[in-house]
């Protein structure tokens, strides 16, 4: 998406001209957030794909 739509929504949507500065940073902070969410799911979940891995692995985390 290109940040000048991203400013544009992010104004218009709360009515404010200010949210449009600070739309940089919340795309830099989803990014990083996306990324630590992938590389834990990486690391925890197994190789299976399964139905049944998922289940096994959500019942794990779940305990922890």
């Amino acid at each position: 998406m290109h940040e000048d739509l991203l400013r544009q929504i992010a104004a218009d949507l709360n009515q404010s001209p200010d949210a449009a500065d600070r739309t940089s940073r919340m795309a830099a902070l989803v990014s990083e957030v996306n990324a630590r969410v992938a590389d834990e799911a990486l690391r925890r979940m197994p190789f299976d794909s399964s139905p049944y891995a998922f289940q096994a692995w959500c019942a794990g985390a779940d305990k922890s």
